[in-house]
């Protein structure tokens, strides 16, 4: 069994036992289709858990009497979520964006966006402006993934003079920091390669099997910055602080209000003028003035109501 079901099943346990109070060991274990021993074993885990703050009074009181399974000190779960409007409109700009990459090969997760915008009344067009079309051959990429078939690319990499030809065994996309990257084998050099997918000029899906697997750890892409990515700098407020953890920092200045700057580099600017515009004003560009203009004109086309 997997740590990801693992970790599903148990963020289920909780708010299941809520519903349910004095529900056996063996009632419980049916129900999630385990053994008592794996129900017993996360029962063990989730006493260690709770809400934020995780001092002794803000942890889960999970226990058995008898057969029976008590929850105590975990009301707060029983409440319906209710985001702001800031955080509201961060998780359907999250889930447009999977939905994007894999709303073809899940098909249910379309209709989760649709629910999503409709119990949070968000109309459908509301974040267009912060969305970007993806890079060409993205289509025919995840198509060769799908069917497991060998990809011909014209890319032209950092170092390329002019672009070249590769063939390549397609192992994974990856949207990282605003930018899409596919990773797989290159059948030049017979080895794994990372590729940029802004720099792909042309994709042919191949009529030939993708013969080499991708290893069994695939780490995702990293990036590493070039020198000729710019530096940014914002400050941001104590409620825009989230950008810390969507962003590779090289420096964090603390102030006394709670505000701090941020410094780090990129390879994607406009993505960085995304994230800055989804703060609602909570974070202001200091440097690189490009990347200042780019929040303001998708910040005046977000008010004329325009797509860009």
């Amino acid at each position: 069994m997997s740590a990801t079901t693992d970790v599903a099943r148990m963020l289920t346990l909780i708010p299941w036992l809520l519903e349910r109070p004095g529900a056996t060991l063996a009632e419980t274990a049916e129900a999630f289709g385990v053994a008592p021993e794996v129900i017993r074993r996360d029962l063990g885990h989730l006493d260690f858990c709770g809400l934020p703050g995780l001092g002794g009074g803000d942890l889960f009181d999970v226990s058995l009497v008898g057969d029976r399974v008590v929850v105590s000190m975990a009301d707060e779960l029983r409440r319906p979520l209710r985001p702001t409007p800031d955080e509201a409109l961060r998780l359907v700009l999250t889930v447009d964006t999977v939905a994007d990459a894999l709303g073809d090969d899940l098909p249910a997760l379309r209709t989760a966006v649709a629910k999503v915008r409709d119990a949070l009344g968000i109309p459908e067009d509301v974040a267009d402006v912060l969305a970007e079309e993806g890079p060409s051959g993205l289509e025919r990429l995840r198509s060769a993934l799908h069917d497991r078939r060998r990809i011909r690319l014209t890319y032209q990499g950092r170092s390329d003079p002019a672009p070249t030809v590769r063939e390549v065994d397609p192992w994974a996309l990856h949207l990282q920091d605003g930018v899409w990257y596919l990773q797989g084998h290159d059948r030049g050099v017979e080895e794994g390669r990372i590729f940029r997918v802004d720099r792909v000029a042309n994709v042919e899906v191949l009529d030939v099997r993708a013969e080499v697997a991708p290893p069994a750890n695939l780490p995702p892409p990293r990036y590493e910055p070039e020198p000729e990515d710019p530096e940014v700098v914002l400050d941001v407020a104590p409620a825009a602080r989230w950008l810390e953890g969507a962003l590779a920092l090289d420096a964090v200045v603390e102030h006394d209000d709670g505000r701090a700057r941020l410094t780090f580099r990129t390879n994607a600017p406009r993505w960085v003028a995304r994230l800055v515009l989804m703060t609602g004003g909570g974070a202001v560009v200091v440097a690189p003035r490009s990347i200042r203009d780019e929040v303001v004109r998708l910040a005046d086309a977000a008010l004329r109501g325009e797509v860009t």
